[in-house]
């Protein structure tokens, strides 16, 4: 990201109290005055909201854990860590040990520190509206708004229930969805309410973003946008939450709650960011891939993440038997996922012949590896375009139009260097499979293929022996016990 200041994370901290944890009985003044302080100019909201990204680059949060190694491991890519790994309960399931615990808790202490953050800005940005540029106030407030659902979102799906679409939760209670810049604590509201407050934020961002210069339809004035953007703030807009990461964010959201009218909405969004965002899928055989094994193109909102070698290269090392850390995939696993069997189908596929690298134990996936990284190097992306035409996949398997989900699922396997394509006559439950198999295929080390095993309630997950019944007891993870005694 270009022109990214000099924020310490004393910036962050501000207010980085969780909401939902008594430490905020004992807050006092200075933090308030501090505030007060640092909003008081426009460069203060934009430090602010880098400040924001910053902290979503925590291990904690999406450079590791919420991304492609604890969620990653919940969906056993990866072969089965040693007992001395420290994250070897976790992929077990075993979710009540002391490292385990502490693991979990650090998503959340961390996610509600980086909300209570946006909630400061946001409070601010509208107490303080007059030493803002109009386009400034519309584009922060936007990005702010976007980055508040989407932490907020993952929080919900890593420790509030999945499978919507059969059962009612309206009334059941979920984790707090934090709006307040109070010292208050916010206590958790039924998922119908928390949904609510989800698609308010993603609204509003959608709307204050229609000013973004992504946005195709945006009325700026490009000399004013240029006066705006004189030192180049809002360059590399997929590095920020930008109009197009919103409408994905509200199409993916929208496919989790799971009803009917919900789900049209999803299709409608997803369809958007395909016909209209200017990110397009690769074409493998005219694209460097080793080069960019995150296909960069496609990128629809990634985080720079200032120094991920450091944080990466050690865990993607599988040539050291004494590594217990590292995450690797088995040739056997990896022949299986990408149906290596069938040559125009597996080996042909750039995600196996390219994006994996042999080492001693097993295939690594490059995606993170910075090493031979000569393009957008220090990216960990959080949303991407294949997502979308899965979603458009999935809709049209469940309207029985299996024409149309053949389409958009070969759209993504021709560029991914497949020759064979999926043909029309497949039906919807083989379409569901093939669906499956593309998850397992695209999300290795980028954390959603979890989510999408939790989403539709699967009861048996590759990698899990059939002796284990797959449930709320593995797909949710514990609340901490703070959050117990204060929030709930």
């Amino acid at each position: 990201m270009k022109n990214i200041r000099n924020i310490t994370f004393s910036i962050l901290g501000l207010f980085a109290i969780s909401a939902c944890s008594s430490d905020w009985l004992d807050e006092t003044s200075t933090l308030q005055i501090r505030a007060e302080k640092q909003f008081q100019t426009e460069e203060g909201f934009k430090d602010a909201l880098i400040g924001v990204y910053i902290s979503m680059t925590r291990p904690e949060m999406y450079s590791k854990d919420m991304t492609w190694y604890l969620v990653d491991l919940l969906s056993r890519q990866y072969a089965d860590l040693p007992p001395l790994a420290r994250y070897e309960n976790i992929q077990q399931f075993n979710y009540a040990t002391s490292r385990s615990t502490g693991q979990i808790d650090n998503i959340w202490q961390k996610s509600y520190n980086t909300i209570a953050n946006i909630n400061s800005a946001l409070y601010y940005i509208d107490k303080n509206k007059e030493v803002l540029d109009p386009l400034n106030y519309s584009l922060i407030k936007g990005e702010l708004l976007g980055l508040r659902a989407f932490i907020h979102f993952d929080l919900l799906r890593l420790f509030g229930l999945g499978n919507l679409t059969q059962r009612n939760l309206n009334s059941e209670f979920t984790i707090p969805y934090v709006t307040s810049n109070s010292k208050e604590i916010t206590p958790s509201r039924p998922y119908g309410e928390t949904f609510t407050l989800l698609q308010n934020d993603l609204n509003q961002a959608a709307e204050l973003l229609k000013k973004d210069p992504i946005y195709i339809h945006n009325t700026n004035s490009s000399e004013h946008f240029s006066e705006v953007n004189r030192e180049g703030f809002y360059d590399d807009r997929e590095q920020r939450m930008n109009y197009y990461a919103v409408r994905a964010l509200q199409a993916r959201s929208l496919l989790w709650m799971g009803n009917d009218q919900e789900i049209d909405q999803a299709k409608i969004a997803a369809l958007e960011v395909i016909e209209e965002a200017p990110f397009q899928l690769i074409t493998s055989e005219n694209y460097l891939v080793s080069n960019d094994p995150i296909l960069y193109p496609e990128v629809l909102f990634t985080l720079n993440v200032n120094g991920l070698a450091n944080l990466s290269n050690p865990l993607l090392n599988a040539n050291s038997e004494t590594n217990y850390d590292a995450v690797f995939i088995s040739e056997t696993d990896a022949s299986e996922i990408y149906e290596t069997q069938n040559v125009n189908v597996g080996i042909a596929d750039v995600r196996y012949n390219t994006m994996l690298t042999s080492q001693t134990r097993g295939l690594v996936s490059i995606k993170l590896l910075q090493r031979n990284v000569t393009m957008h190097p220090n990216q960990v992306p959080l949303m991407k375009l294949a997502e979308m035409y899965y979603i458009m996949a999935e809709y049209f398997i469940g309207e029985q139009d299996t024409a149309q989900a053949v389409f958009y699922l070969n759209k993504v396997r021709s560029s991914r260097g497949i020759l064979d394509e999926l043909p029309i006559t497949l039906t919807p439950e083989q379409l569901d499979e093939e669906l499956q198999k593309e998850y397992r295929k695209e999300f290795i080390s980028e954390g959603q293929l979890f989510f999408f095993y939790k989403r539709l309630g699967k009861t048996t997950i590759p990698g899990v022996p059939t002796t284990v019944e797959v449930n709320d007891n593995i797909y949710v993870l514990p609340l901490p016990d703070n959050e117990l005694e204060f929030g709930s």
